[in-house]
């Protein structure tokens, strides 16, 4: 009824622990040690020390065989792995494409982007070189403009606002005292009038001649300096044409260079190219030579013998096995089998007795618990019992005090005469 479901006792946790967790020699039903070393007479004999006796059956196996089998199943998957990644990274077997045609894409679009870039470059400073001169030729105007309006103030003090024309001039000169002007005369005494009106005339003619010869001299310097002025801005247009042409033929000399040393460099790399090339095609024409020639493409079986043993062949000139070697290997691959099916028989009956060995020890498991279960049923109903008397003795022995020892049980009225307040 019970040997066809699993149960959760303690025997069935012993199967499917591992022997390295059950302490050596520990009493009680549950502690049989399940050693790998240890044969299944053996297990018998420890079986029935402790009263379980085998019988055919099965459930499954102890989780130290599963353990082994899963490990062993692993290192077979990493070997596997192993062996393919050594096959895939074959120097031999590895080819590496180059795409041509993309890389000479690559190196036409950086060479354009190399060239927007210097155009790009050279524009900006062409631009910044004429925005310098142009910023220099303000400057230079700038500065003769302040010097002009310098030059004209001091002409302007100068001529227009000389000692002499000021009004308080009288008050300071002392040349009144022998001055003409201020002879104390009177009407018709004036003797020297003829004279003086005509020096005044004569003054005032020298003074505008001078005037005139200074206004002059100003429009001369005024024209020689515009005409420096603008000798000076055509020499710097001039020198900055000249500079702008030098560095448009530097920068073409420069180029010119690049492009020949580029030239240069690629028909040194294509004849580096050329020369590797015929020496590939020799190498593989020796190679294929060799081949042919040699004794790899042969039938010849003893090439593959090696010098380690007579049992032992080299992998790369295997040309196969003999008869004989066939018949030898036929044979021992039935044995093989032969001794691996012996070996699971074996292992299946061994198999199936530890099963049996674990279904009798779960029964008596499962029969001791139910004995457990019961006695401690019986116990708990003895101390309900003893309970319940222990109880009833209990009450009658308080009736017997509350009523045939105390007989003068005080009332509410003896309580009232103490007072129902602390103070």
């Amino acid at each position: 009824m019970m040997s066809g479901r699993k149960c959760s006792s303690p025997i069935t946790t012993l199967a499917a622990t591992d022997h390295k967790n059950v302490p050596p020699g520990g009493g009680g039903l549950f502690s049989v040690p399940v050693e790998g070393g240890d044969s299944f007479s053996a297990l018998q004999a420890k079986a029935t020390a402790f009263g379980v006796s085998p019988s055919e059956g099965g459930l499954t196996l102890p989780s130290w065989v599963l353990e082994e089998k899963e490990a062993a199943r692993i290192a077979h998957r990493r070997r596997l792995l192993q062996e393919r990644a050594a096959r895939i990274h074959q120097p031999r077997a590895t080819s590496i494409a180059v795409d041509v045609a993309g890389l000479k894409q690559q190196v036409e679009e950086r060479r354009r982007q190399q060239e927007d870039d210097a155009r790009t470059h050279e524009h900006f400073a062409r631009l910044a070189a004429t925005q310098d001169r142009a910023a220099l030729l303000l400057q230079h105007k700038e500065v003769k403009d302040r010097e002009a309006k310098g030059e004209e103030l001091v002409r302007f003090w100068r001529e227009e606002q000389r000692p002499e024309r000021r009004r308080e001039y009288d008050l300071n000169s002392h040349q009144h005292i022998t001055s003409a002007l201020y002879h104390l005369t009177f009407d018709g005494e004036d003797e020297g009038m003829r004279e003086r009106l005509k020096a005044q005339k004569e003054q005032t003619r020298t003074w505008l001649q001078q005037q005139q010869q200074e206004q002059r001299r100003r429009h001369l310097q005024e024209r020689e300096r515009d005409r420096l002025e603008e000798l000076e801005s055509l020499g710097a247009c001039e020198r900055a044409r000249q500079l702008a042409e030098a560095e448009e033929l530097c920068r073409r000399a420069e180029q010119l260079a690049i492009r020949k040393y580029n030239q240069a460099l690629s028909r040194a790399k294509e004849s580096i190219e050329a020369a590797q090339r015929e020496a590939d095609l020799k190498t593989e024409q020796q190679e294929l030579r060799k081949a042919v020639m040699g004794s790899f493409l042969t039938e010849d079986p003893t090439v593959a013998r090696s010098a380690l043993g007579p049992h032992r062949v080299i992998t790369d000139r295997w040309k196969g096995m003999s008869p004989e070697q066939k018949k030898e290997i036929e044979a021992v691959r039935a044995q093989q089998v032969a001794e691996r099916k012996h070996r699971e028989e074996q292992e299946a009956r061994e198999a199936s007795r530890w099963e049996d060995l674990v279904a009798r020890a779960d029964r008596t498991a499962l029969l001791a618990t139910h004995t457990e279960h019961i006695t401690r049923r019986n116990l708990e109903e003895q101390v309900k019992v003893e309970n319940q008397r222990l109880a009833m003795d209990q009450r009658t022995q308080q009736e017997r005090l509350n009523h045939l020892l105390t007989t003068n049980v005080p009332t509410d009225h003896f309580y009232d005469k103490f007072g129902k307040h602390p103070r």
